[in-house]
């Protein structure tokens, strides 16, 4: 799915010539045209996240829920595998 297009736009941008303005731009710049990549806005909302500050509290809560799980399995498996070899002997 695309977030956005390609489109022209126009810029302000300094010109060598002191003397020439165009309407819409401060003096001493002319309009320039560019090609640039906009944004749809129905993707604002998920930009606007991105750029939120990082959650140490979250990913803290995310990384011990994942460490406790390892350990969890690897005490299970452990236990299974005393178990299996008690029976086997």
């Amino acid at each position: 799915m695309a977030t956005g297009s390609i489109q022209s736009v126009l810029t302000c941008t300094p010109s060598a010539y002191k003397w020439l303005t165009q309407a819409p731009c401060p003096s001493g710049h002319s309009i320039t045209v560019t090609q640039a990549y906009l944004l749809d806005p129905s993707q604002k909302a998920t930009y606007e996240t991105l750029s939120l500050p990082f959650d140490y509290a979250y990913a803290s809560g995310v990384w011990g829920l994942g460490f406790s799980t390892v350990v969890a399995l690897y005490v299970v498996a452990r236990s299974a595998g005393t178990i299996l070899d008690f029976i086997k002997r």
